[in-house]
Formats: structure tokens, C-alpha cells, sequence
């Protein structure tokens, strides 16, 4: 019966991350010109017509709103292991999980940054500069 429910909080838990997290990628992604869409030469006579540079430029923006989610996501989890170390009390093996927990979220970030530090640097030297400025950096 035990394992039922936690088969039941973790159906529940995937659930909610996919509400909370994902959804909104998909919701954005069906309006023009937001989300994770890349429409090449979008409003010119030879729309779709796609050349190296929108590839650079469609992979510069996925990685971008894959940080985003990823960045979101380390919050949780930091709010999730600051909790458990609060309710921890007296019992150090309880702090020595969060605080683990910690050091496995501090180290994703520093991966995650690096990741989009490396294919920011690599997209930016190939692209003209006029697909630059069609996706910016924050976006």
C-alpha cells in the first residue's frame, strides 16, 4: 500500500512540474514570433527559406529558453532543500541530504551557464550581424 502512494506523489509531482514548467513553452509556441518557433525570413517574399545562419539562430534561441526553464527549475529545488534543512532539526544526517542537495543544484548551474556561455560565444562569432539583431540575447 506504501509504495502505491508514493507511486501516486510522484505521478502527482511529475505532473505539476510539467504544468508549471512546460506548458507555458507550448502555450507560447503556437503565437507567431514567441516561444521556441524560429520562422526564417518571417514577413519577407522568401519566408522559409532557411540558410545556416537561422540555424545558428533557431539553436541560439532553444538554448535560451533552456536555460530559462533550467534556472527556474534550480529554484525549486533550492526552496526544496532550504526547507529540508529547516525541518532538519537536530538530526545531522537530514542536513548533510540538503546540504548535498545544495552542492548537486550549485554545481548544475555552474553547467548549465557554462553550456549556454560556450554555444552564446560560438553563435555570436558565426552569425552576421543582421541575424544578431533578429534574436537578441536575452530572448
Amino acid at each position: 500500500m506504501k509504495t502505491n502512494i508514493t507511486f501516486l506523489k510522484f505521478i502527482f509531482l511529475s505532473a505539476m512540474i510539467f504544468v508549471l514548467f512546460l506548458s507555458p513553452l507550448f502555450v507560447s509556441a503556437q503565437t507567431k514570433g514567441t516561444g521556441i518557433v524560429y520562422v526564417c525570413n518571417q514577413g519577407q517574399a522568401n519566408e522559409g527559406d532557411c540558410t545556416f545562419n537561422d540555424l545558428l539562430a533557431a539553436v541560439r534561441k532553444v538554448i535560451n529558453q533552456g536555460t530559462i526553464i533550467a534556472l527556474g527549475f534550480s529554484v525549486v529545488v533550492i526552496a526544496y532543500a532550504g526547507y529540508r534543512y529547516m525541518i532538519s532539526g537536530s538530526n545531522p544526517g537530514e542536513r548533510t541530504k540538503a546540504n548535498k542537495m545544495l552542492q548537486s543544484v550549485a554545481i548544475g548551474i555552474f553547467f548549465v551557464l557554462a553550456a549556454w556561455l560556450i554555444v552564446n560565444l560560438i553563435t555570436t562569432s558565426l552569425l552576421k550581424e543582421d541575424v544578431l539583431q533578429a534574436v537578441p540575447l536575452g530572448k
